[in-house]
């Protein structure tokens, strides 16, 4: 019994030596931590910051969205002019060949952007890594194609509740032809639907995670090729979609200064960027003019 005893206390003395190490490693590697993982799961911590509050937050920048650029020389490789050929009675159709396009030239992996932020720099930079990139990068490509044949559409960074984070997720929020608020996530050849068979847009999909209601992915939904786990992703997003990060330009660049971020009721900044706007108000941010 006593043999026993002494293995338990081992055991949970062991435990926590192993947790204490691991935090200061994250200190470690992070620099300051501001805000740490509590010890629950993460849609739990996603419920318990599920609601938002309205601002008076004044607008700094109007959204801008520069829109039907011409197509850069380096697109003609890609035999991108055929993806163009999409039904004219059928204006969102355009929206999925870019996804399309994306998915069928460049492949996620780690690859951090280089070289730029631009259609042809990241174009390039995917070109260096046997046209591979992280999911910013093929989320700068995409939102990008969609805003030269005159769509409105921007990069969001999907954050976690901790800062600073060691991961993250960057997606496409897109305003269809026809009206409709869609996610596009050229990581994995991806959109959602609801019940009724309409677009599911990245504010709607935060909702549908925390109320546990199933969305239907699109059939050729894939990672690299390989298949689609819903459940994986919606685990993997629960994380992810606490706050929500975009610019107010739409020019592909990253000026901190023109950053506004989301974050819920009850969440405080305290200790973080103080060149970022952040808001309480979802309709300040998900309003794109």
């Amino acid at each position: 019994m006593e043999l026993v005893l002494r293995i338990i206390i081992a055991g949970v003395v062991g435990f926590w030596i192993t947790l204490g190490c691991v935090r200061i490693f994250y200190r470690y590697r992070s620099g300051k931590t501001i805000r740490a993982v509590p010890y629950e799961e993460r849609i739990d911590l996603l419920r318990r910051y599920s609601e938002y509050k309205e601002d008076n937050v004044s607008r700094k920048h109007p959204p801008e969205f520069v829109l039907g650029r011409s197509a850069p020389k380096i697109l003609q490789k890609y035999n991108y002019s055929d993806y163009c050929k999409t039904d004219p009675e059928n204006g969102d159709a355009i929206v999925f060949s870019m996804l399309d396009f994306v998915c069928d030239n460049f492949r996620h992996y780690s690859h951090a952007v280089t070289g730029g932020t631009s259609l042809e720099g990241v174009i390039k930079s995917c070109e260096k890594h046997e046209h591979k990139t992280n999911c910013r990068g093929l989320s700068l490509i995409l939102a990008e194609l969609l805003r030269m044949n005159g769509i409105k559409a921007r990069h969001i960074t999907c954050k976690p509740y901790e800062e600073p984070f060691q991961d993250c997720h960057v997606v496409v929020d897109c305003l269809l032809p026809s009206g409709s608020r869609i996610m596009l996530d050229p990581t994995y050849r991806l959109y959602f639907t609801d019940d009724n068979g309409d677009p599911v847009s990245l504010q709607q999909l935060r909702e549908e995670i925390i109320a546990g209601r199933d969305l239907h992915a699109n059939k050729n939904a894939s990672y690299n090729g390989s298949d689609f786990d819903y459940d994986y992703y919606i685990e993997y997003m629960s994380k992810n979609v606490l706050r929500f990060n975009a610019n107010y330009r739409s020019d592909n660049t990253d000026h901190f200064n023109s950053q506004i971020e989301l974050i819920p009721k009850g969440y405080s900044t305290e200790g973080y960027p103080k060149n970022v706007q952040y808001t309480t108000s979802p309709d300040y941010f998900w309003d794109i003019g």
